[in-house]
C-alpha cells in the first residue's frame, strides 16, 4: 500500500532532508579536522568542492519519491 498522500510525503521529506544535512555536515566537519591539516590549498578546495556536491546523491531518491503522485 505505502504512503500515497503527496502532502504526507512532502512532510516526511521536509523532515528527512534537514536531518540528513545536519548529519552530513557533522561528518564532513569531523573529516575536515582529521584530513585538512595535511593538505595543500588545492586539495582543501577539492575536499570542500566534492563535499559540497555529494550531499545530494543520497537525497535524490527521497526527492523523487516526494514528487511522485502515487
Amino acid at each position: 500500500m505505502g504512503i500515497n498522500n503527496i502532502r504526507i510525503k512532502k512532510l516526511i521529506g521536509t523532515i528527512i532532508i534537514p536531518v540528513w544535512l545536519i548529519i552530513f555536515m557533522a561528518l564532513i566537519s569531523f573529516l575536515a579536522e582529521l584530513i585538512i591539516p595535511d593538505l595543500n590549498g588545492f586539495m582543501i578546495f577539492l575536499f570542500y568542492l566534492i563535499s559540497g556536491v555529494i550531499w545530494i546523491v543520497p537525497l535524490l531518491p527521497v526527492i523523487t519519491w516526494m514528487q511522485k503522485e502515487n
